[in-house]
């Protein structure tokens, strides 16, 4: 029988072998450009995507920043009664325009620790009295003073409280800030002091005097020894439904007409309550 490979000749090689015509090194050149120009799009892609958030996240924080949104926007219907706090940061009030702006209430900074005078209080507590707005006045606490020495600071800064019903009862801040953020106070140094404060207020006005702090710090050190007590709980992120609160401090990024020094921002607050409760607040 005749061999097939004789009937084509000693050289014979099948078709699927015979790659002559095919130009590997070309087609591995179009294969690797097509690779990359697709790596290419999506690296672009991916930098178009990382430029718009980054983008989104700028006019998030610029937004913030400037007040224009919160985290917090508590109704007006629901809270109805909405007040700011005051302290010569503000510069000269005109009060006014904050009537003209619906505040209810407004909160002036009169003293902190055991020497400080805010140096506009004097003038905001005079020019407040022709005013529709309700006015306070409040104690920055210092953790490392004797509470009675502030006290006496904060009365002696405010003297008399008329009985008008134009002002309201007096407050007191302790908030971890600045350098106490660095370290915690003992718990009962902190009642302790505050006990002091509070007892020396009551003495002079009748009335103990609505506590500004965080819900935290409340939990934390006050809801032992305070808890009946008209409380002013700062939250910035979100509503305060832990404990018993009447005003609520919603955004420190305010912005209101009305003051001399108008780049500075205020804190919001809301009185949680119809207008019949808020006048309980009011000094008698």
């Amino acid at each position: 029988m005749r061999n097939s490979n004789t009937f084509y000749g000693d050289n014979y090689e099948p078709d699927h072998y015979n790659d002559s015509d095919y130009d590997y090194e070309e087609n591995d050149n179009r294969a690797y450009k097509k690779k990359c120009k697709s790596q290419k799009r999506k690296r672009i892609i991916l930098w178009l995507i990382t430029l718009g958030i980054a983008a989104i996240l700028i006019d998030l924080i610029i937004l913030l920043y400037t007040g224009r949104i919160w985290f917090n926007s508590p109704d007006r219907k629901e809270y109805p009664i909405q007040g700011i706090t005051v302290s010569s940061l503000h510069g000269e009030v005109n009060f006014n325009a904050l009537e003209l702006g619906n505040i209810s209430f407004a909160y002036l900074k009169a003293s902190e620790g055991e020497n400080f005078v805010d140096e506009q209080f004097k003038s905001s507590w005079e020019n407040s009295k022709d005013s529709t707005v309700k006015t306070g006045a409040y104690h920055k606490f210092s953790f490392s003073d004797d509470g009675k020495n502030q006290a006496e600071n904060f009365i002696k800064t405010v003297g008399k409280i008329s009985s008008d019903g134009y002002r309201l009862l007096p407050a007191v801040e302790i908030t971890k800030s600045g350098l106490s953020l660095a370290y915690s106070p003992k718990k009962e140094d902190v009642v302790i002091e505050l006990k002091k404060f509070c007892k020396a207020v009551k003495d002079e006005y009748g009335e103990n005097p609505i506590i500004i702090t965080g819900d935290k710090f409340y939990k934390e050190y006050l809801q032992d020894d305070f808890a009946g007590y008209t409380l002013w709980i700062i939250d910035l992120f979100s509503k305060p439904d832990s404990i018993n609160w009447k005003l609520w401090c919603y955004s420190p990024r305010g912005k209101q007409n009305g003051f001399s020094k108008s780049k500075n921002y205020i804190n919001l607050s809301a009185f949680n309550g119809s207008r019949q409760d808020f006048i309980k607040l009011q000094y008698k």
